[in-house]
């Protein structure tokens, strides 16, 4: 998968997550009345959003990266820290609307058209954060993290503001809300995948074989290369490649390349290299697998 086509999978997964997220918020609201107070109320509507949103984007790194056990199990992680971050994101949401009623906004019409709108916007930029940083706390990357909280915080800000600014300008309110809601999903994918190109440092290219054209992102620190699933790139169909082959590790602004082991063998441009600087348009080889090089 090119660098375009994984941002377009991530608007197209943020669509899809909104879009199924949709029905359960409707059937929320239909026992609304059962429920004690507008608060539990609203921390449960959280809890399903971030459940149901968070768990499709778990599996976006595991079908872009094609390993199966990472789609099933980044699924699980994102069902999970999304059930905190719904319910972390509302909270929020309701002290921020609690102070934008009682503090700062002064007239009615102010609070339906701004303080409402962008205080649950708030909340919903907490969501944002918690679903981006999906991947880079199932990873225990650091980086992956950092991008997710800066593009889920911009995503979700925005696609908020979109959610609840559509109950104003839309007259059917049950489209209003499944309108909102791919639009929220959209803007985080967007913004996610946004963030995470331009805090990159480089991109591989596979050049042959059965993934030929798919595009890797240097968006960590260290990345291991191999046959094996535990890897961060899986080069399963690919001759001469040991379980974890080489490793990829960025020194401030530099990308090195390395062997894993002594048994394994690399080359940069037709060399064999124990270690090498990487720069642009390197054609690196591991195993049968030859990678370009460039930079974002």
């Amino acid at each position: 998968m090119s660098i375009i086509m994984r941002r377009i999978f991530l608007c197209i997964i943020g669509m899809i997550a909104g879009l199924a997220a949709w029905p359960f918020a409707e059937t929320t609201l239909l026992f609304q009345p059962d429920f004690p107070s507008y608060l539990i109320f609203s921390i449960f509507l959280g809890v399903i959003f971030g459940f149901v949103m968070g768990g499709f984007f778990g599996t976006s790194d595991g079908v872009i990266m094609s390993v199966k056990r990472s789609v099933f199990s980044g699924s699980i992680h994102g069902a999970l820290i999304g059930i905190i971050g719904g319910a972390v994101g509302f909270i929020i949401g309701q002290a921020a609307l609690f102070i934008a009623g009682n503090i700062l906004i002064q007239s009615a019409r102010e609070f339906n058209t701004v303080g409402f709108p962008v205080s649950r916007a708030v909340g919903w930029a907490f969501l944002g954060v918690f679903i981006g940083m999906v991947d880079g706390i199932r990873s225990r990357s650091f980086d992956k993290i950092k991008v997710g909280i800066i593009g889920g915080i911009l995503g979700g800000f925005l696609g908020g503001l979109a959610l609840e600014y559509s109950r104003l300008v839309v007259n059917n309110v049950m489209f209003a809300r499944v309108a909102g809601l791919i639009i929220f999903g959209l803007f985080i994918g967007l913004l996610y995948g946004f963030v995470e190109s331009r805090l990159s440092f480089g991109v591989l290219r596979l050049l042959n074989g059965k993934y030929k054209g798919k595009e890797f992102l240097v968006n960590q620190r260290k990345i291991k290369i191999g046959s094996s699933v535990k890897n961060t790139i899986v080069l399963s169909g690919y001759d001469k490649i040991s379980d974890t082959h080489a490793e990829l590790k960025v020194k401030g602004d530099t990308v090195v390349i390395k062997k894993n082991s002594p048994k394994t063998v690399i080359s940069v441009n037709d060399d064999k290299v124990e270690e090498h600087q990487l720069i642009m348009d390197d054609v690196i080889q591991i195993g049968s697998a030859k990678f370009l090089y460039k930079f974002k």
